[in-house]
């Protein structure tokens, strides 16, 4: 993560959004610049605009990302959330832009340069990274204007682990920060269209771990960091969590005592029922038998009082 928030640091400094088009020179973006769109036949190479130039770090940034990565699979996932995040963040800076969603980005700037990024030194870099976006489909759907909103949580969360790595016990502003950090992923706990989508939610998690991490890290790294906000659980709309537990096979409690307790309860309710029903049946048997019985008594005692008349 320290690593991952000095890219971003770096990067923002040396993008503002206020910049406008005739501004953009190779020069003053020489470590972004590397892939920018081709012009003449692939003679010449250069961003001449905003859009383009973020596009050239997204890729430099997701490059890096084997020199960032040390947690395998599951934080090469994570780190490209969160590039996806800066990227989105970037883009929506600029409200002239109408791109809604990451598959618009891909098909706009990203198509017309990966021919190029697949031939050069950084290729198994770039695959590997795109092999892990590419492997979650939704995020090419994600909205743009809904993950720039959790890029705001993030970018408080990289302030503070930058602030404890750089000032170490000078960093008097952690717990401010770390307030900051809360409320704003407060706002994102309480919005039903973030907690109630599988992708944001994943990235909730995310953010949710790391923060505890930097808890961890700064107790540790700053002597005078102590008491900071703690988070509280994510919030889950029932309708979520009953889809996922349907999605994963699992039976809620309820329903698993039911399916424990009721077979053994039938087992031994349906012969004590069964006892119950035939012990009634005789006692109905043997009561026909006496009425039988008594009719046919009267009977004869009937013949005999005709008989002696």
């Amino acid at each position: 993560m320290n690593t991952l928030c000095t890219l971003f640091k770096g990067i923002d400094e040396q993008i503002p959004a206020n910049l406008n088009n005739s501004e953009y020179n190779n020069k003053d973006f020489l470590s972004l610049n590397n892939f920018c769109p081709f012009l003449d036949d692939g003679k010449h190479q250069k961003c001449n605009n905003y859009e383009e130039i973020v596009i050239s770090a997204f890729i430099t940034l997701i490059v890096n990302f084997t020199s960032i990565n040390d947690g395998g699979d599951i934080e090469n996932d994570k780190l490209a959330q969160y590039a996806i995040l800066w990227l989105c963040y970037k883009l929506n800076q600029k409200t002239e832009n109408i791109i809604d969603n990451l598959d618009e980005i891909y098909n706009k700037y990203i198509k017309g340069i990966e021919d190029y990024v697949k031939t050069s030194n950084v290729a198994e870099a770039y695959n590997s990274c795109m092999l892990v976006i590419n492997k979650k489909q939704n995020l090419m759907n994600m909205n743009i204007k809904e993950t720039s909103k959790i890029y705001e949580a993030l970018k408080i969360l990289c302030k503070l682990y930058t602030g404890c790595n750089d000032k170490k016990t000078n960093y008097t502003n952690y717990s401010q920060d770390a307030n900051d950090f809360v409320k704003e992923f407060n706002n994102l706990n309480d919005d039903r269209s973030i907690t109630g989508n599988s992708t944001y939610n994943q990235i909730l998690y995310n953010l949710f771990n790391d923060y505890n991490s930097f808890k961890n890290d700064c107790a540790t790294n700053c002597s005078k960091c102590s008491d900071i906000s703690t988070l509280p659980d994510i919030n889950l709309p029932k309708s979520y969590v009953q889809d996922q537990i349907e999605s994963s096979g699992v039976t809620s409690p309820s329903s698993s005592i039911a399916k424990t307790l009721i077979p053994p309860l039938l087992i031994f309710a349906i012969p004590v029922f069964l006892g119950i029903a035939y012990k009634y049946s005789l006692f109905g048997f043997d009561k026909r038998l006496q009425r039988h019985d008594i009719r046919n008594r009267l009977k004869k005692i009937k013949r005999k009082m005709n008989i002696n008349i």
